[in-house]
């Protein structure tokens, strides 16, 4: 990891001054191509950038007047970070044998700021804050949700009618089969799960990738009394 780290600060020559990636290509890896959303993290709450832009698998930002190119990296048990100073010459990265650790955060600006001498905040203080605010806050939508959840209803149809697949032009496909008595949903590759009844047409989707909680999937009924829509996350997808 420290040696392809190099290799980038180093702009695409790797150990033993040999050039795997041309001067522009190297260029081109970290040159913006499009605005990210400010709040992609919720660190940008605390780190307060005022740009952040998306290269190619790089998100940028400014961090005390020093461009930085960083990206995540996180998948059931595990999580990463990877952050380039390249004006510095600065790299860091972070592994972590826990689901969402955002020490990762806290680690990698402590570097950041240390290698400038500095050492005035305790990130991992206040990301510990954060990210239990968000927590908590997360806790009392679910109980929120939970509360109005209307007991004694049923679906208006056998479980087997709602199977099908609903689209949207933009977001793609959701596949939804009736197997083994029960219904089940694919979004993707990432959204696959369970659907449990929750109240009238409305179904909670347990996902398999257990970090990614629950979600309610609500289906629509036409005039004849047929799926036409689901809506999820947002989203409306048609049948």
């Amino acid at each position: 990891m420290a040696r392809w780290m190099r290799f980038l600060l180093n702009g695409g020559v790797a150990a033993g001054e040999k050039r795997l990636l041309s001067e522009k290509m190297a260029r081109e890896l970290f040159t913006p191509q499009t605005i990210a959303p400010y709040e992609m993290y919720p660190t940008t709450r605390l780190i307060k950038p005022h740009w952040m832009t998306y290269g190619l698998g790089w998100f940028q930002q400014d961090y005390r007047g020093q461009a930085v190119d960083f990206h995540t990296g996180s998948i059931d048990g595990m999580v990463a970070i990877h952050g380039l100073s390249r004006d510095e010459g600065l790299g860091v990265y972070v592994l972590s044998n826990l689901d969402h650790s955002e020490l990762r955060h806290a680690l990698m600006y402590t570097v950041f700021d240390r290698y400038a001498g500095r050492s005035d905040h305790d990130w991992s203080a206040e990301f510990l804050k954060l990210y239990g605010d968000l927590e908590r806050q997360g806790a009392e939508a679910r109980a929120k949700r939970d509360a109005a959840r209307v007991p004694g209803t049923s679906p208006s149809l056998p479980l087997e009618q709602y199977a099908g697949v609903y689209s949207d032009p933009l977001r793609g496909e959701v596949k939804v089969a009736f197997e083994a008595g029960a219904l089940r949903l694919q979004y993707g590759t990432a959204y696959v799960g369970k659907l449990e009844h929750w109240h009238y047409n409305t179904f909670r989707a347990t996902w398999a990738a257990a970090w990614r909680g629950t979600a309610l999937v609500n289906f629509v009924l036409d005039s004849a009394g047929r799926p036409s829509r689901l809506e999820m996350m947002g989203a409306r997808f048609t049948r």
